[in-house]
C-alpha cells in the first residue's frame, strides 16, 4: 500500500479511497483541487502500485493498514472521507466498524456487501473476473465499456490515456483481480451499524443508477441517516476522474459546509 499526500500544510485532514482499475494519476487533478483546503491522503491499496509487486488482499486489510498509518502519524480523526466504488465500500466498512472518527463521509457509488447465498456470490465473482480479463486483453471491449469520447479528460490525448490504462491493468495479477471483486462485494460489517455523529452522503450518477441501485438500497438501510444525491448525466466514476473542477466544487461544498444538495431518492 502506498499513500500519496497533497496539501500537507493544511490542518484539515481528508482521506481518499479511489476506485480500482485506475492508476493514482487518474485522480490527481481532482485531488489537487481538494488539496487547496485539505491535507489529502490518497490510498493506493496493495496490488494497485506496479512497483510494489504485491497482491491485493481485502477491503478489511486495506482499511486496517490505513488506520494504522494514520495513527502512526499522530492523526486521531478525519475532517473528511471520500470513497469511490470499491473505495466507497472501504469508507462504509471503516464507519460501520467504528475504526476511526470522521466528521463527514462522501460515498461515491460505493460497493455494498452482497446478501446472496455464498455460492451465488462465487458465480458473480467468476463472471466479474472473466469480464475484467477480457477488458485487459481487448482494447475494443475496453473502449466499448468506457467510450473514449466520454472518459478522456479535457486536454488529454485519448490514445495515450487508453494505452496507459491498458498497460496499467496488465500489471494486476489474477489473485489481485479475484480478491478485488470478491472483497469489494463481500466485505464484513457488523449486523447493525454503530451509533455515530458522522454525516454521510451517497452520490450516484444518473447514468449508473440501475447498476448501483442495490448498493444504494443497502447503504440507506444500513445507515438510515445517510443522504442521497444524484449527479446528472454522469456514469460510474466519471464525475471524479473527468470533471475535476465541478467534482471538487461539489465535494468541498459538502465537506466544508455540509451542503449535500440531496434529492431524496433511494
Amino acid at each position: 500500500m502506498i499513500i500519496h499526500e497533497f496539501g500537507e500544510a493544511n490542518p484539515r485532514k481528508l482521506l481518499f479511497f479511489p476506485c480500482t482499475a485506475e492508476p493514482w494519476t487518474s485522480f490527481e487533478d481532482s485531488v489537487k483541487l481538494l488539496a487547496k483546503e485539505y491535507h489529502v491522503m490518497l490510498v493506493m491499496p496493495d496490488g494497485h502500485e506496479p512497483q510494489e509487486k504485491k497482491d491485493f488482499t481485502s477491503v478489511e486489510q486495506t482499511v486496517d493498514e490505513t488506520v494504522a498509518w494514520l495513527r502512526a502519524r499522530g492523526i486521531r480523526s478525519l475532517d473528511a472521507l471520500y470513497g469511490l466504488s470499491m473505495g466507497g465500500g472501504m469508507a462504509m466498512h471503516l464507519i460501520a466498524c467504528g475504526k476511526f472518527p470522521v466528521k463527514r463521509v462522501l460515498v461515491d457509488a460505493g460497493t455494498a456487501p452482497y446478501t446472496y447465498p455464498r455460492w451465488i456470490c462465487k458465480i458473480i465473482c467468476v463472471r466479474d473476473f472473466l469480464m475484467m480479463k477480457a477488458l485487459v486483453a481487448s482494447r475494443r471491449l475496453l473502449e466499448a465499456g468506457f467510450p473514449p469520447e466520454r472518459f478522456t479528460p479535457e486536454g488529454y490525448d485519448a490514445k495515450e490515456v487508453y494505452d496507459e490504462i491498458q498497460q496499467y491493468l496488465k500489471t494486476y495479477s489474477n489473485r489481485t483481480i479475484w480478491n478485488i471483486f470478491w472483497s469489494a462485494n463481500n466485505y464484513s460489517v457488523p449486523e447493525k451499524a454503530p451509533e455515530t455523529e458522522t454525516e454521510m452522503l451517497f452520490w450516484v450518477g444518473e447514468d449508473e443508477w440501475g447498476s448501483r441501485f442495490r448498493d444504494l438500497k443497502w447503504a440507506k438501510r444500513y445507515f438510515p441517516r445517510m443522504k442521497v444525491r444524484t449527479i446528472p448525466k454522469m456514469a460510474h466514476a466519471e464525475y471524479c476522474m473527468i470533471h475535476p473542477r465541478a467534482f471538487a466544487e461539489d465535494a468541498l461544498a459538502y465537506f466544508l459546509r455540509g451542503d449535500a444538495k440531496t434529492d431524496g431518492k433511494g
